[in-house]
């Protein structure tokens, strides 16, 4: 009886542990699908400034140019994530916005060479 009893003790430890592997894998599986959305769709911010290309030197040029296009590359990342219509279509304007502003500064900047 000793020995069925002591077996009976070992197949509660292992359905115990079982359980609790089950229970650590459903929280952690859960956990990644909520947080996978929440970080994989970061929009990126436009540059603050764009320098006036009449009166910019080269180097502020380059560096706005550096700037706008970390901007666009990260706006490309966002745009393959995000999901909403909305949401992709204010992020496609913000991004014709900027790319404007700079183009219009770097025409001035030509002109003035």
């Amino acid at each position: 009886m000793k020995a069925a009893h002591a077996g009976g003790v070992r197949l509660a430890s292992v359905n115990l542990e079982r359980e609790k592997m089950k229970s650590l894998v459903s929280m952690t599986v859960l956990w990644a699908a909520l947080a996978v959305p929440a970080f994989a769709c970061d929009r990126p911010r436009a540059p603050t400034s764009i320098p006036d290309g009449a009166s910019a030197s080269k180097e502020d040029m380059l560096a706005a140019k550096k700037a706008v296009d970390a901007f666009k590359s990260g706006m490309e990342e966002y745009l393959a994530c995000e999901k909403s219509g909305a949401k992709i279509e204010a992020a496609q304007n913000e991004l014709m916005k900027v790319a404007d502003r700079f183009n219009v500064q770097v025409r001035a900047f030509k002109a003035k060479s």
